[in-house]
């Protein structure tokens, strides 16, 4: 879905939409400060990937980079969709997983 759709969505209804996608957490990237964990969260949709990552960081201090971030929505890596601009529906369902880079 692109930019143009979601201005789509939002005006086909004529109020706010109350739909909601989840978020999954997994590993170390749950980890928040005051020592508690973020499993899955509930956001309100549509809503773009990057817009997505910036609220959860700014919500609860998460340290989402996208270079160690596995980002799959409805099990798809969003590389192979529209990266940070895909747009997350309601109804889908995003997984986001740290990578572990070594040798």
């Amino acid at each position: 879905m692109k930019e143009e759709d979601i201005q789509s969505l939002s005006l086909y209804s004529g109020e706010p939409k109350s739909e909601f996608a989840i978020v999954k957490i997994l590993g170390s990237l749950g980890k928040l400060s005051g020592g508690g964990r973020l499993e899955s969260e509930k956001i309100g949709t549509p809503v773009k990937l990057a817009d997505l990552l910036e609220s959860l960081s700014t919500k609860y201090g998460l340290v989402l980079r996208r270079d160690s971030t596995l980002i799959l929505v409805n099990g798809v890596e969003a590389n192979a969709l529209e990266d940070l601009d895909t747009v997350v529906s309601s109804g889908d369902h995003v997984s986001l997983i740290p990578m572990f880079h070594g040798g």
